[in-house]
């Protein structure tokens, strides 16, 4: 039905497309009479029939008469190219122009329905939450705009916005050009923030969708189908150590733990985020096999059960909480936007748009109250993504088995999580210094309010039990901080400041910090996509954290499984 009436439209437009051509032939037609008609201005190069005119009584000479009334250029035009006249004629119709303008807007979005609906149809499950986010989003935006446009800008509030502008900024049209820069900016963060959310979704996705194939290809070294630790030890080259210590061919439990003690990680802060970032997609997938072996050991579940589709549900579930903004969002953007803006409207400029945008290039870099603020927020950017990468990859850690080769009999064994062992536990500390003030402050209290209720939990540092939630959001936070950095650093500053070098424009504002501005912006935005480049493997780590020893969603488990068995009947 909904292509139908796409065709009933596009018919309809073709239709009166033809119409208004009939009509503008008709209505520019002149009469037999028509010495005015050529004399005129504005049609005298529209319609030329005076070449085809001759008296009632047929006379040639007055045929000739009339032809040399005419100028030579239209005497031209009207005896070589009379079909070109007519087409002239009909292109500067003006109602010509609005159908097609009206159109292409429908053109537009027939064409955006029928992208959002192959785009719906084609995408994995996981990522659909993205695109209902963004349609939901944009539509608020859209509702801004009309709003603003209305009512505001060219509506009863738009002489009161223009007073105000005129009394405290000096320009009626500032503080109006302002709105409609501000919801731009808007519109652009929260449309690019979306698309970053579903190219980090879709990379996650296809890590998570390698699981399978990678331990059949890479890790299932006799080609049984099934990789046993011995496989999967041999294919990770995990250390090699006596765990077996006397000798018995038994491992107890007590020679289990010193072998976990002895292979804790003494990795820092950066060593750890660099080893994190470096592993292959093998020893990611073999991170998972030694999970699923945990999982399967510790529920008695059966062998067959497949720990990528158990993953990729914990991610899809995950997903559509992380994607959801809602208006407080905006709120933290606000000193920072309002900063930077500032540096413009003091100079009567609204935007990098405007015409007179070259007169604030090197201001950025020459206020102190906007340069040093930036400074800041980019610190904490970079410093709040880190610790966020940093945090799930230390926890994941802890919560992964151990596999080592034992170096007497040469046979795998698969050590407990070191997080069941007291001592280590009790050493590790997620929320170092500063770290652990600001996750009890936003959280009210953290681990004070909401104590852990497990040994799992204790992981989680200050946070306590609140530690799902509240990372969740950090993660969204962080990434949206990230986007609306880039945006308008590259759109309102570095762009502005490479055209400005590029048309050598006398009109520059501050030549002298004009290239110190573009330098350190074009770092500043560096370090905004290498925190977004963290993203990906931040959120699969929370969803590893979230999803294994105690914090096993067992109604996934049980969706798994069915699905398996349907899969097998």
């Amino acid at each position: 039905m909904m292509r139908r009436s796409y065709r009933f439209m596009a018919a309809a437009a073709v239709c009166s497309l033809a119409a208004t051509k009939l009509t503008a032939v008709c209505a520019f037609a002149p009469s037999s009479s028509s010495a005015s008609f050529l004399s005129s201005k504005q049609s005298a190069p529209q319609w030329l029939p005076t070449t085809a005119m001759t008296t009632t009584t047929g006379s040639k000479s007055s045929s000739i008469h009339q032809l040399s009334m005419l100028p030579s250029s239209t005497l031209q035009l009207a005896t070589e190219e009379p079909a070109n006249s007519l087409i002239y004629t009909i292109l500067h119709t003006p109602t010509l122009w609005s159908i097609l303008a009206m159109t292409s807007i429908v053109a537009l979005l027939v064409l955006w329905e029928e992208t959002i609906h192959n785009i719906r149809s084609s995408t994995p499950k996981a990522i659909v939450p993205v695109i209902d986010s963004m349609l939901a989003e944009v539509g608020g935006l859209g509702f801004i705009g009309l709003f603003l446009s209305t009512v505001v800008t060219g509506g009863p509030l738009g002489q009161i916005i223009g007073r105000l502008s005129e009394d405290y900024l000096g320009d009626e049209e500032l503080l109006l050009e302002a709105f409609e820069f501000l919801h731009t900016f808007f519109f652009e963060v929260g449309i690019l923030f979306f698309v970053v959310a579903g190219v980090c979704v879709g990379a996650v996705l296809e890590e998570v969708n390698k699981l399978s194939e990678i331990s059949e290809l890479a890790l299932d070294a006799d080609g049984d189908g099934e990789v046993t630790l011995d496989e999967l030890a041999e294919a990770l080259d995990v250390s090699c150590m006596i765990v077996d210590t006397d000798g018995d061919g038994i491992l107890s439990e007590e020679e289990k733990i010193d072998a976990l003690k002895s292979t804790a990680s003494n990795y820092n802060f950066i060593q750890a985020i660099i080893a994190e970032r470096s592993m292959s997609e093998v020893d990611r997938a073999g991170e998972c096999l030694v999970a699923r072996e945990r999982i399967l050991g510790k529920y008695s579940l059966p062998q067959e059960f497949e720990i990528d589709a158990y993953f990729g549900k914990i991610f899809g579930e995950n997903l559509e909480e992380s994607v959801e903004l809602s208006p407080i969002t905006w709120l933290p953007l606000i000193p920072l936007i309002a900063l930077e803006n500032s540096v413009d409207l003091s100079r009567d400029v609204v935007s990098a748009s405007s015409s007179n945008a070259f007169e604030s290039c090197g201001y950025f870099f020459a206020t102190p109250w906007v340069f040093y603020p930036t400074i800041f927020f980019q610190a904490l950017s970079l410093t709040w993504a880190l610790f966020n990468f940093w945090k799930m990859t230390s926890i994941k850690k802890m919560l992964l088995p151990t596999l080592v080769t034992d170096g007497v009999n040469g046979e795998a064994a698969l050590l407990p999580p070191r997080y069941t062992i007291d001592e280590i536990r009790n050493n590790f500390n997620s929320s170092p210094s500063i770290f652990a003030w600001g996750e009890q402050f936003f959280t009210g209290g953290g681990a004070k309010t909401s104590p852990p209720r497990n040994e799992h939990e204790e992981l989680f540092g200050a946070v306590g039990a609140k530690f799902e939630g509240v990372y969740r959001d950090s993660m969204r936070f962080s990434t949206w901080l990230c986007v609306a950095l880039i945006v308008y650093s590259t759109t309102q500053i570095v762009f502005r400041d490479m055209a400005a070098l590029y048309l050598h424009s006398a009109n520059v504002g501050n030549p002298e910090g004009l290239v110190p501005e573009l330098i350190v912006w074009i770092i500043f935005t560096a370090s905004a996509v290498f925190q977004l480049s963290l993203a990906p493997t931040t959120f699969l780590n929370y969803c590893f954290v979230t999803s294994v020893e105690e914090y096993v969603k067992y109604d996934i488990v049980e969706e798994v499984m069915r699905e398996e068995e349907l899969c097998e009947t």
